[in-house]
């Protein structure tokens, strides 16, 4: 089985991309889909880990984690992203890796496919047979993100910046995917990327 790390920039197209895949009979997966099932577990040494630097009022004794409370300090508080970052991606990378031996196991895919926003700067791109990278123009970025959060030009380029430049991940694709411009032109980029990667490896 080939395994495929995909990534991008917020907002570049990494989930539409990530469901073409899907559609094309790839096993596909997201990182943040893992650490959400980690995190809104409820397990006891995770809770009571995630409590502590949280503070008590992102927990409550019938519901567990309180997700808007959890993604609100998460968003605005680097260090506390960071906790969570060292906490989670160790638990994320073990369930990623049990995933991978079920699924080769099974041997009913040739190919998987795992999205992850943070796939180049934790450097687990290297774990990978093939690097996609998903982007756009920082324009393009820019109005996508203000439509979909409903925010500012000015916090829109912010939110950009803060990330790990989409410059640097460009640096290690093997495979790229501009999506600027129209859903049908991003699928046919998407399509012809499948098409070279099962040439390079032979499964045409």
């Amino acid at each position: 089985m080939i395994k495929i790390g995909l990534s991008g920039g917020i907002c570049t197209g990494k989930t539409f991309i990530l469901n073409i895949f899907k559609e094309l009979g790839c096993y596909t997966i997201r990182a943040d889909e893992i650490a959400k099932s980690i995190i809104f577990s409820n397990k006891p040494g995770i809770v009571e880990k995630i409590v502590k630097v949280f503070g008590e009022g992102v927990y409550h004794k019938k519901e567990g984690i309180k997700k808007d409370v959890f993604s609100k300090i998460l968003f605005e508080d680097p260090e506390k992203r960071n906790f969570i970052n060292n906490l989670i991606h160790p638990l994320v990378a073990a369930e990623r890796n049990n995933i991978l031996t079920d699924l080769e196991e099974s041997n009913v895919y040739d190919f998987f496919i795992y999205e992850s926003a943070l796939l180049v700067e934790s450097g687990i791109y290297k774990d990978f047979d093939r690097i996609i990278i998903v982007y756009t123009s920082e324009e393009e970025q820019i109005r996508r993100l203000m439509s979909r959060d409903g925010i500012s030009t000015e916090e829109a380029k912010k939110r950009i910046k803060a990330q790990f430049p989409l410059s640097e991940k460009l640096k290690v694709a093997h495979y790229t995917i501009d999506t600027t411009g129209s859903f049908e032109s991003a699928r046919t980029k998407t399509l012809e990327t499948f098409h070279l990667i099962k040439k390079e490896f032979n499964f045409l």
